[in-house]
């Protein structure tokens, strides 16, 4: 590798510790890694919850207990964190945790089934080391090595050394003026619009919004009601115009690859004809292709990008091979925001 990776990976650290192993988090996230853990070896101890989620109950066979449950069992043991949360209170609490116990974060993708393990990382050192050396400056190749090495290794400290406020990357990179064409791809209900405005000024000349999931469409048409020069539509984004397959789940675990059929559009589609400045991609795991059936549009305009990147793992390096490929002036920057483990990881493309 182009960059120093911590080892052991989180999953052998898992299977040799000889600690208790206890879980916290029951919900989604915690049922994906347990399905790891039961194909890797990995056994647990104990399942534990925030206190207002422990009430009485069970998961997947354990009994959920309070944190002060296992302190007084166990003389030492690691607590694996199995949810996400960008609340500052909730990260506090965790990073707190993790000065009193071994606390480590074992990353399961959002979509997909493939996991960051040594396996994973043999298979595409080529193609990570490419993506790194495409880093437009020294702090986001920091900031990319730290990402690959909590991905690996899971340890909290790593994911707490690169983060960064939102408004760093929306000031000293993106720099949004008065007269942005904003085209948003998984608007979701409205909150990113409001990031936009916040960043802007309040100052546009178009906004246009995709979000194919129903509720979280009609909710970002009513948060969005009053707008001037506002557009917003009921599909998904892909690379292709017709029909797609479509979850719709109603929420943020809506994506595409359900068994409903969805009408989806290309980006040149969405934009029509306008001129887009700033495009937000966020449509859990469909980037690519979306970067793909846009290619256009990237060409000919280059307008800013702002690109989730923590859906898939092949996503850390395919999404900046595609981008310069796509077209090679583009300057290419990665930031984390506050978010355990490491969602809201995102390429900010100028």
């Amino acid at each position: 590798m182009d960059f120093e990776i911590h080892s052991p990976s989180v999953w052998e650290k898992l299977k040799n510790t000889t600690e208790p192993v206890i879980m916290y988090g029951t919900g989604n996230g915690a049922d994906k890694v347990l399905d790891v853990f039961e194909k890797k070896g990995i056994k647990i101890s104990g399942v534990t919850a925030s206190s207002s989620f422990v009430r009485n109950r069970t998961f997947r066979g354990f009994q959920v207990m309070p944190l002060s449950f296992f302190e007084e069992k166990y003389d030492s043991f690691t607590v694996i964190i199995t949810f996400g949360t960008s609340m500052p209170d909730v990260m506090e609490n965790i990073y707190n945790l993790a000065c009193k116990h071994h606390v480590l974060v074992p990353v399961v993708p959002v979509i997909g089934t493939e996991i960051f393990d040594e396996n994973f990382l043999n298979a595409h050192t080529e193609e990570i080391n490419s993506a790194y050396n495409l880093m437009a400056d020294d702090f986001s190749k920091k900031i990319f090595a730290g990402y690959i090495n909590f991905l690996y290794g899971g340890d909290l400290k790593v994911l707490q050394e690169i983060t960064t406020p939102e408004e760093e990357a929306f000031t000293n990179i993106l720099k949004l003026g008065e007269n942005e064409t904003y085209i948003d791809i998984g608007a979701y209900r409205g909150d990113t619009v409001d990031t936009f405005l916040k960043y802007s000024g309040g100052k546009y000349t178009d906004i246009i919004c995709a979000e194919p999931d129903t509720k979280s469409f009609n909710k970002l048409k009513l948060h969005c009601e009053g707008l001037q020069n506002f557009q917003s539509f009921n599909v998904a984004v892909a690379d292709t115009d017709g029909e797609i397959g479509f979850n719709n789940v109603h929420g943020r675990q809506s994506s595409i690859g359900g068994d409903k059929s969805t009408p989806c559009m290309t980006l040149p589609t969405l934009c029509g004809n306008s001129n887009p400045t700033y495009i937000k991609i966020d449509s859990e795991g469909c980037e690519n292709e979306i970067l793909f059936g846009g290619e256009r549009i990237l060409k000919e305009y280059k307008p800013k990008l702002n690109i989730a990147t923590y859906h898939k793992c092949v996503d850390i390096f395919s999404l900046p091979i595609l981008i310069c490929k796509i077209n090679p002036d583009y300057k290419i920057h990665l930031r984390h925001h506050p978010y355990i483990p490491a969602w809201d990881t995102l390429f900010y493309c100028v």
